[in-house]
C-alpha cells in the first residue's frame, strides 16, 4: 500500500510531467534553443545565467524563455525536495550548468518520459589510443600497439571543441592507457577550459610517483579511475600481465588521494577474482578510496576469448546483494554498471532511499523520491553516454565491438542530428521493446539488462541480458 508521501511524490511527477509536456510548454521550450544574437547565446543557456545569477540582465526575448525555464525548475526542485539557494550553488561550476542545459533540451526535444534522454549526452568516453603498456587478458579494446588510423593530436582537440559545442557535461579519457598518449596533458587541458568536467581511466602505472599525479590534477583532471582486479597482487598482475602492476596501482591511489582528483577504483568482477572482492571493500575503505565501481565482464575484445570466467547470474546476485549491504556500513560509496544493482535495490531488498544510476548511486531520506527513479536509472548506453573509438567512430557503448551494425557514426559528423535523430540510438532509449524476461520485467525502465552482453552473446541489442537470474534461459543457452 503507498503511504501519503509517495502518493504526494507520484502527483508531483505527474504535474511536472504536465507542465513539461504540454504543448505550449514545449513549444516555449524549442524556441528556448535557438540563438539570441543580443545576449550572443542561446536563450536557454541566456535564461539560465539569469536564474543563477551569473548574468545580471537579459534581453526581453530572453526573459520569455526564463519564464519558463524558471517554473520548470521549481517544478523539478519541488518534485527532488532540494532547496532553490542549494542548486543555485551546485550550478555555479560550468559542467554542471552544461549537464543542466542539456537537461533542458532533452525536455524540449524528448519530454519527461521514462527513462529520460537528456539533448545531449551527459558525458563522452574517449578511448584516444590503443596504445597501452599492459597486455590485459579481459580488454575491451583489443588495446597493445597504437593503430595507423588513429586520429591525430589536432582532431582531437577539434573532436573536443565539437563535443563542447554539442552540450557534452563530462569527458573521460580511455584507452588504451590514455595517460601514455604523448599529448593527453593537452586534451585533459582543453577540455577543462571548455567548461568539461574531466576524468581519466587509468592502470596507473605511470601515476607511481606523487609528482606526476599532482601535475595531472592541476591540469584539471577532476575523476580518476584506478583499475585494480584483485586485493591479492597475483591475481591482479595476472589480469594485466605485468609484474608488479598491483603495486603500482595501489601507490597511484594513495598519490591521487593527496590531490584534488577524486579517486574512484574500478574492478571487473569474474569468477576468478570474485572471492576476493569482500575484503577488497574494507581494504579500499582504509584506503579512503571514494568510489569502488564493480565491473560486469563483457566478452567483447580479448574478452572473448574467456567467456568461461563470467559470473552465473546466481555468482552475480550474490555479489550485488554483498555490495548492497557493504554500501551502508562502508563511507565509500560501491557501484556497479551491472543495471540488475537496481533491481536488487529496489525489489530484493525493498530499499527506497536509494536509486542506483549509471553514474552513481542517488541516496535521499525520502522513500516517496523513488518515483523518479524510472526516470533516471537504467543502463546509461545510448541515452546518457556514448564512446568515441580512436579512429574517431562512435558507439553506444565501450563494450560494443567495432562491428558496422553498432557504429552510429563519427566524430566529423554532426553530432547534434545523430543524437536526436539517429535510428539506432531510438531502440537503445526503448525498453518497452526489449526481448525475453528484460521486455516485460517490472524492473526494465531502472534497470533494463545490460545491451552490450546482449549484444555480444547474441548479436542482438534487444536480447535478454544473460547476467540476470530473470533471464536464466539466455544463460543456459551461451
Amino acid at each position: 500500500m503507498e503511504s501519503e508521501n509517495e502518493m504526494d511524490m507520484e502527483k508531483l511527477v505527474k504535474t511536472f510531467q504536465h507542465i513539461v509536456n504540454n504543448k505550449l510548454s514545449k513549444k516555449l521550450l524549442n524556441k528556448s534553443l535557438k540563438y539570441c544574437d543580443k545576449c550572443g547565446k542561446s536563450r536557454l543557456q541566456s535564461s539560465l545565467d539569469y536564474y543563477l545569477g551569473k548574468q545580471d540582465d537579459i534581453c526581453f526575448k530572453c526573459k520569455a524563455s526564463y519564464e519558463v525555464i524558471s517554473k520548470i525548475i521549481h517544478s523539478a526542485l519541488k518534485s527532488f525536495e532540494t532547496s532553490e539557494e542549494s542548486f543555485i550553488r551546485a550550478m555555479q561550476d560550468d559542467y554542471w550548468e552544461l549537464g543542466l542545459i542539456s537537461t533542458f533540451k532533452g525536455l524540449a526535444k524528448f519530454g519527461a518520459v521514462k527513462p529520460f534522454t537528456p539533448g545531449a549526452p551527459y558525458q563522452i568516453v574517449w578511448n584516444i589510443t590503443k596504445a597501452c603498456n599492459f597486455r590485459c587478458i579481459h580488454c575491451y579494446e583489443n588495446a597493445g600497439k597504437k593503430d595507423e588510423n588513429e586520429l591525430s593530436s589536432e582532431e582531437i582537440l577539434d573532436g573536443i571543441d565539437r563535443l563542447a559545442d554539442l552540450g557534452v557535461a563530462s569527458i573521460a579519457f580511455s584507452g588504451g592507457e590514455p595517460s601514455i598518449h604523448p599529448d593527453i596533458k593537452k586534451f585533459i587541458k582543453h577540455a577543462t577550459d571548455r567548461g568539461m568536467y574531466v576524468s581519466m581511466a587509468t592502470n596507473g602505472y605511470i601515476f607511481n610517483n606523487y609528482e606526476t599525479a599532482k601535475e595531472f590534477s592541476d591540469l584539471g583532471l577532476k575523476f580518476v579511475q584506478i583499475s585494480l582486479d584483485g586485493l591479492n597482487p597475483k591475481t591482479h598482475d595476472e589480469f594485466r600481465q605485468v609484474k608488479g602492476s598491483w603495486e603500482h596501482a595501489v601507490n597511484a591511489i594513495k598519490n591521487f588521494n593527496k590531490t584534488d582528483t577524486f579517486v574512484e577504483v574500478s574492478t571487473t568482477v569474474t569468477k576468478k577474482n570474485k572471492d576476493e572482492i569482500p575484503e577488497m571493500i574494507d581494504f579500499l575503505a582504509d584506503l579512503k578510496v571514494g568510489w569502488f565501481m564493480l565491473y560486469n565482464f563483457i566478452p567483447t575484445g580479448k574478452g572473448a576469448d574467456i567467456k568461461e570466467v563470467d559470473l552465473s547470474p546466481d555468482e552475480r546476485l550474490e555479489i550485488l546483494e554483498l555490495i548492497y549491504e557493504k554500501n551502508g556500513i562502508e563511507d565509500m560509496q560501491i557501484l556497479s554498471t551491472a543495471p540488475q544493482f537496481a533491481d536488487v535495490v529496489t525489489h530484493t531488498y525493498d530499499n527506497k532511499e536509494m536509486i542506483p544510476t549509471h553514474f552513481y548511486n542517488v541516496e535521499y531520506q525520502n522513500p516517496a523520491m523513488m518515483q523518479l527513479a524510472e526516470f533516471v536509472g537504467g543502463c546509461g548506453a545510448g541515452r546518457f553516454y556514448m564512446s568515441v573509438e580512436p579512429d574517431g567512430k562512435i558507439y553506444p557503448c565501450v563494450f560494443f565491438p567495432h562491428d558496422k551494425e553498432v557504429c552510429l557514426g563519427n566524430i566529423n559528423d554532426d553530432l547534434n542530428d545523430l543524437w536526436l535523430n539517429n535510428e539506432l540510438l531510438k531502440v537503445f532509449r526503448d525498453k518497452d521493446i526489449l526481448e525475453g524476461h528484460c521486455g516485460e520485467c517490472e524492473s526494465r525502465y531502472i534497470c533494463g539488462g545490460c545491451r552490450a552482453r546482449a549484444y555480444n552473446y547474441f548479436h542482438d541489442i534487444k536480447y535478454g541480458d544473460p547476467g540476470c537470474v530473470k533471464n536464466m534461459k539466455e544463460w543456459e543457452e551461451i
